[in-house]
């Protein structure tokens, strides 16, 4: 029986356009201007940095390293972006309706997941940022476990929903978690999600 629903935020129940926004193009203005190189090499000295660090160091994801070292301050300049969150509004009405505890588990920090919900936040029991509850950069294994042992229940009586392969199917799976690719076509993604409950 399931008895936890666990989203994926970006890329899943909101646009990851936004935060790519953040990462593909802001970061690199920002790194550019600091050392006083051209965007584009900007854009290729970051892209190596990040291929180096690896999807599971916390430096992938953390904005307030990249904030602490670039100097801005990231709400006031979220404020600033023309690309504004968007929530997917048919999946977030139906999770709405579902009579079961939700969760976000996201590989983004607390900011990023507060700004793109900000009063949906209140709609969930909890709220786990790999970068700032557990100190990594990314979903494994053990995430899971951690969340399930913290939520005092079985790894099985939780339904996540994702969009990465690896972070959100295959590590939950290894936890024992029920899992479901996110289908951008929502009847059928509701479907699959009722076929668990």
């Amino acid at each position: 029986m399931i008895k936890y629903i666990s989203l994926d935020l970006q890329g899943t129940l909101s646009d990851s356009k936004f935060s790519d926004y953040f990462w593909i193009e802001f970061i690199p203005q920002k790194y550019s201007e600091k050392n006083k190189i051209s965007i584009q090499s900007a854009k290729e000295i970051l892209k190596q940095k990040f291929k180096e660090y690896g999807v599971y160091n916390i430096l992938y994801y953390d904005d307030k390293y990249w904030s602490e070292y670039l100097k801005f301050d990231t709400k006031k300049e979220l404020d600033k972006f023309e690309i504004r969150p968007s929530i997917n509004k048919k999946m977030y009405s139906y999770l709405q309706n579902l009579n079961l505890p939700k969760i976000i588990v996201s590989t983004t920090t607390e900011l990023f997941i507060n700004y793109e919900l900000e009063e949906k936040v209140k709609e969930f029991e909890k709220i786990y940022s790999c970068v700032d509850y557990f100190k990594i950069g990314g979903k494994t294994k053990e995430v899971y476990e951690n969340i399930a042992k913290e939520l005092n229940v079985k790894p099985s009586e939780i339904l996540h929903i994702g969009d990465n392969y690896c972070m959100d199917i295959e590590n939950a799976k290894k936890a024992g978690v029920n899992v479901i690719l996110y289908d951008d076509n929502v009847d059928s993604l509701i479907y699959n999600i009722e076929k668990y409950l």
